[in-house]
């Protein structure tokens, strides 16, 4: 026989049965509304209506100022509002880029070794990410439209328009990627030139940049979850691992590079072996490096066919290893930041190139006097390219002089560098003089 108590105690377990049951059933439909409405949770909140009201515009204007878009005024202020969040100031790339371009500055000015120099800069990079609005507002755009990427395999969009809204976002954000990979592949390549390294066989550069970049997206959302799980030294010093895991030593642009396998590690060998020691005194010659690379001396001389040229390729693979600066259709762009990234990593190739003076002196000697016979070499190489960025971050300054000279001066090595230093000042940089410099 069941008494009083025993019925109140089974009504109140009745009804936490009954509440713990609804509250399940309002985190079901909250989760289905994350999941299959996000695009609507941006509507309610970025609409004529509501925007109206903060920036005190009528919402009868509001409405007119949006409408011509070819669909709801409320979708359009959301697509442009995406876009707006691309803005290079307002989102914070362009002072991501500004704190990159500091520190590469500094580093140099230091003597900081290259590798240290480009974890420090990779630091710098995620560092300002947490001061960049475009950051958490990019990442609720990427939620409220991930449904309707090609790669989810879950349930799409609730409706036809949230689609195709969803997929104007997904657009500008791939845009807005695209406008960033455009400026970092030539930070990317002009790093790794600084380093001797070039991206792994069958790799193509943007690939090995996006690695690197998303590498650095999903750090610093963990780091925003938990800002103690790592610091910013650990993720440019990761990142750099990265970077040196899909890449291999060697020149990627040299106009003796061959296409073949077989040619590469031909070319690779004569390279590696030219590059144990070529002092100023050295009598070296084609047939006789191959003979210590244990190449065949016909097919060495089909790659090189001057002493020149094998000087050419080593003093190459030093200072552009990386790739071509200016193979970037964006390099022309000038942001307006002073100095510009484009014109500190010229300076960091400069002393790349200054630096070859000392440790390989008879090969910087022949290509300081003596034109390869395959390709324009090295120095022209340089000079091209180094022009180019001035011409599209220095207006005012002659580029073909200034890059010559800075060229040349830089191939004298330390004696030439006082020279290097005071054209850099006028170009916006401030270096300093180096020791011994």
């Amino acid at each position: 026989m069941t008494g009083p108590a025993d019925q109140g105690g089974d009504s109140v377990g009745q009804r936490d049965d009954n509440r713990g049951t609804k509250r399940q059933a309002v985190i079901d439909a909250g989760l289905d509304r994350l999941l299959h409405g996000p695009i609507e949770l941006l509507r309610s909140s970025l609409n004529a209506s509501s925007l109206s009201a903060v920036v005190d515009i009528s919402k009868d204007t509001t409405y007119r100022l949006f409408a011509d878009d070819g669909t709801s005024s409320c979708d359009a202020i959301i697509a442009a509002v995406a876009e707006g969040a691309t803005n290079p100031e307002w989102s914070g790339f362009a002072d991501s880029a500004d704190a990159i371009a500091g520190t590469v500055q500094k580093g140099l000015e230091r003597e900081v070794s290259y590798d240290q120099l480009i974890i420090d800069a990779l630091a710098a990079n995620v560092e300002a990410q947490f001061r960049s609005p475009g950051c958490p507002v990019g990442w609720i755009l990427h939620a409220a439209a991930i449904t309707a990427s090609p790669a989810w395999q879950g349930d799409r969009p609730a409706t036809a328009a949230d689609a195709e809204l969803a997929h104007r976002l997904l657009d500008t954000r791939v845009r807005f990627y695209e406008h960033m990979a455009g400026d970092l592949l030539q930070l990317m390549t002009a790093c790794m030139s600084l380093i001797g390294r070039r991206p792994r066989r069958g790799m193509d550069p943007r690939q090995l940049l996006a690695l690197m970049h998303s590498m650095v997206d999903g750090a610093v959302l963990r780091m925003y979850l938990e800002p103690e799980v790592f610091d910013s030294q650990l993720v440019g010093e990761s990142v750099y691992a990265l970077a040196m895991a899909f890449s291999e030593d060697g020149a990627l642009n040299d106009p003796r590079r061959p296409a073949s396998v077989e040619g590469i590690t031909i070319f690779d060998q004569m390279v590696d072996e030219a590059a144990t020691s070529w002092n100023a005194a050295d009598e070296r010659t084609v047939d006789g490096t191959a003979r210590s690379a244990g190449v065949a001396p016909e097919a060495a001389v089909l790659l090189f066919p001057s002493i020149s040229d094998l000087a050419d390729s080593l003093v190459w693979t030093y200072v552009l290893g990386g790739g071509s600066l200016i193979d970037n259709p964006d390099v022309a762009r000038s942001d307006g930041h002073a100095p510009g990234t484009e014109i500190v990593m010229i300076f960091g190739l400069l002393r790349r190139l200054r630096d070859v003076v000392d440790s390989h002196p008879g090969a910087m000697e022949l290509v300081r006097t003596r034109l390869p016979d395959v390709g324009i070499g090295i120095r022209a190489q340089l000079e091209l390219e180094v022009a180019e960025v001035i011409r599209g971050q220095c207006p005012g300054v002659d580029p073909q002089v200034t890059a010559g000279e800075l060229v040349r001066s830089a191939s004298c090595g330390h004696p030439g560098w006082p020279a290097v230093t005071s054209l850099m000042r006028v170009l916006g940089v401030t270096p300093a003089d180096p020791p011994g410099g």
